[in-house]
């Protein structure tokens, strides 16, 4: 009985716990609304780049869906990443 109640309130445990799902196709506007705390690094007539500050992940938008995503490149000398080209 015991095993039975710890495995139902694991469960629930784990259905409740809401993860963010970022995809490629995602639109900039759902990416905006969910992650305030980006901050927009690049806007040009081609793309629009954005770092994510918790995880220091770079986000590429083009026509306003979700191209791309990495860590961007340091380059020598510097401190903080920089958007891929």
């Amino acid at each position: 009985m015991k095993k039975l109640t710890l495995s139902i309130l694991l469960l629930v445990f784990l259905m409740s716990c809401k993860t963010q799902q970022i995809s490629l196709g995602l639109s900039e506007q759902k990416f905006t609304r969910e992650h305030h705390y980006a901050t927009r690094m690049e806007l040009s007539v081609y793309r629009t780049v954005y770092l994510d500050n918790q995880t220091t992940e770079f986000y590429y938008f083009k026509d306003s869906k979700l191209y791309k995503m990495d860590h961007g490149f340091t380059p020598y000398g510097a401190t903080k990443p920089q958007p891929t080209r």
